[in-house]
């Protein structure tokens, strides 16, 4: 199946390459956020288990997913138009919450050989502030490679393991270069796997809601350690030969019984790797 292929922009590439992100691209209206939200929340439980790959059972999110506009990006920063959805999950942070992300790269725990192939959009449902635990990025990180990670988890971090940089045995401090990627309601940020980021508490009395898009080049290949062959859907272009993942079907209905089989399937492949060398699976924040 042909997906309509979208044109690259030099412009929007030649900044990401350089600075390793992109901000504050408008994509959907103020309107249309708060619709796809009021729908999402309705349908599911996002504090478990649905708060990952929820774009295979809601078809509201399979159109987000395809977002024109977010794959002419997309494929302009990966510079090829054949794309796949890895996987997506929902960062929520509660009013007046202490939670946080640590400071960390996304190719840490990705399994891929190349995660210059991949690549996070970040969509604010809420507005994303310095107030509200917004991301930040460090730019030009995703130059440095893969850096060391440590694992110290606690009730307030929300990624699973607690993982964050380590230089040499100090924690990094990253605090004096990163920049804060504040969204409006509809506005994405795109963000290298190899770009270093976190964020802090939400000091607000409004949730910070985002959904988080994990895209990929069709033909990114995964790392020699990934033992169980996971699942993605095709957003652009065509399926490679050989291609490292198992096509995954879009939804037609929301919750339908099919696509809650499909979901499970995804996410079950997907966690096998993602903990295969971590035996405590304390909770579904990654």
């Amino acid at each position: 199946m042909r997906i309509k292929p979208i044109v690259s922009s030099d412009t929007v590439s030649e900044k990401f390459f350089e600075k390793g992100y992109l901000d504050a691209i408008p994509i959907l209206s103020q309107d249309e956020a708060q619709g796809i939200w009021e729908e999402v929340s309705g349908s599911l439980e996002l504090d478990g288990p649905k708060r990952f790959k929820t774009h295979l059972l809601l078809p509201v999110l399979d159109d987000v997913i395809k977002n024109t506009g977010v794959i002419h990006v997309v494929c302009s920063v990966l510079g090829t138009e054949d794309i796949l959805v890895w996987s997506s999950d929902w960062c929520i942070k509660k009013a007046q919450s202490s939670g946080f992300y640590s400071w960390h790269q996304d190719s840490t725990y990705a399994g891929m050989a190349m995660p210059e192939k991949a690549v996070t959009v970040w969509l604010a449902l809420t507005p994303s502030t310095p107030a509200s635990g917004c991301l930040r990025v460090v730019p030009r990180s995703h130059k440095w490679g893969q850096l060391a990670h440590e694992f110290k988890p606690s009730n307030e971090n929300m990624l699973s393991r607690g993982q964050h940089i380590v230089v040499g045995e100090k924690i990094a401090d990253f605090t004096n270069e990163a920049i804060d990627l504040r969204l409006q309601p509809g506005e994405i940020s795109l963000h290298s796997f190899r770009s270093i980021h976190a964020s802090g508490p939400n000091q607000t009395d409004y949730p910070r809601i985002g959904f988080a898009i994990r895209y990929c080049a069709a033909d990114l290949q995964r790392a020699s350690r990934i033992t169980e062959k996971e699942s993605a859907i095709l957003v652009s272009g065509v399926e490679p030969e050989n291609c490292s993942f198992i096509m995954e079907s879009p939804p037609n209905r929301a919750m339908g019984v099919e696509e809650v089989l499909e979901w499970k399937r995804a996410v079950d492949r997907e966690n096998k790797n993602y903990f295969q060398d971590n035996p405590v699976r304390q909770t579904y924040h990654r």
